[in-house]
């Protein structure tokens, strides 16, 4: 419902498809910093017109279902901010 979880999305794919990946806190906010610039202008534009059909959507379910992925996904961009399993 939240449309900046489908930007962080967005970003998360794009740094997943990244080759090499960012190793450290400064290259994964650089990488950020680069996707945020590549994505289509009309993308935010494109989310907020879509928020009758979202709300739509969700009073059909009654708001019972939620994407775990989302969540997963911020711990992951987290984790590697701050390097809580020290590969890095």
């Amino acid at each position: 419902m939240n449309i900046i979880e489908d930007i962080w999305d967005a970003l998360l794919h794009a740094i997943e498809n990244r080759s090499p990946p960012p190793r450290t806190p400064m290259d994964l906010w650089t990488v950020l910093k680069d996707e945020w610039c590549e994505l289509p202008p009309r993308y935010p534009q494109t989310l907020v017109e879509s928020m009758p059909h979202r709300v739509a959507a969700l009073l059909c379910v009654r708001g019972d279902l939620h994407d775990i992925r989302h969540v997963h996904q911020f711990f992951w961009l987290f984790s590697v901010f701050f390097n809580l399993d020290n590969k890095i």
